[in-house]
């Protein structure tokens, strides 16, 4: 990024913790970047950020990881709650003024413990550290991929009905910020990441009008695991 560029601006929208916070970068900026959602909707930051048009070039939205609002969709937590609040994020932002110009990248951490029949590929270093192993820890680099993971973009350029095969990781999100806003990589690993751009037509965007979703209900007959 040239020395004259403006920053990129950005928060974190978050239930009951901001994960970013694990980064010391982000920890001297908690009074600032981090944004707690209310639960209350008329108060919910993101959603009157949304609606008026103030969210900042690039936003992270966490759910809630613990307690009774824990709707992460992590096991053994109900998945409705999870699909009622991604539900509820989408909607406000293919509602808002901005979504002409929006990119949502929802995506998992976690592949929720389910078999994989695909063997993760090797993967790009992403520096020259090496990981800081313990006497009896199982050897291993920052060399392979994990197993694949769940990953959605939706906006008014994502292609109509289509599936890439293409290679991504958790990185090729950093990677397409980085493209977007000519930024340098951080790592490796990001300069070596897909961008995701074939997920985009950028002549001719589909959803310039949002789709309607279905509505994400909670049936409270279903809430608890067999």
């Amino acid at each position: 990024m040239d020395e004259a560029s403006p920053p990129v601006s950005w928060k974190i929208y978050y239930s009951d913790l901001p994960f970013g916070a694990l980064f010391g970068y982000v920890r001297t900026k908690l009074a600032t970047n981090t944004v707690q959602m209310n639960v209350n909707d008329s108060q919910n930051q993101l959603l009157l950020d949304a609606a008026s048009g103030n969210l900042p070039q690039v936003a992270y939205v966490d759910p809630a990881f613990t307690g009774e609002a824990e709707n992460d969709e992590h096991p053994p937590t109900n998945v409705q709650k999870g699909q009622a609040f991604t539900a509820k994020i989408i909607n406000a932002l293919m509602s808002g003024p901005a979504w002409s110009t929006t990119a949502i990248l929802l995506t998992y951490d976690e592949h929720g413990g389910y078999f994989d029949h695909v063997p993760p590929p090797p993967a790009c270093l992403p520096d020259a550290i090496p990981p800081d192993l313990n006497p009896g820890d199982e050897p291993g680099a920052f060399d392979n991929y994990g197993i694949r993971v769940p990953f959605v973009a939706i906006s008014p350029f994502s292609k109509r009905a289509f599936v890439s095969h293409t290679v991504y990781d958790h990185t090729s999100v950093l990677r397409f910020i980085e493209t977007r806003f000519d930024l340098p990589a951080l790592t490796n690993r990001a300069a070596n990441a897909d961008p995701m751009l074939d997920l985009f037509d950028f002549a001719n965007p589909p959803y310039m009008k949002p789709p309607k979703l279905p509505v994400a209900t909670i049936d409270p007959s279903h809430t608890e695991c067999p």
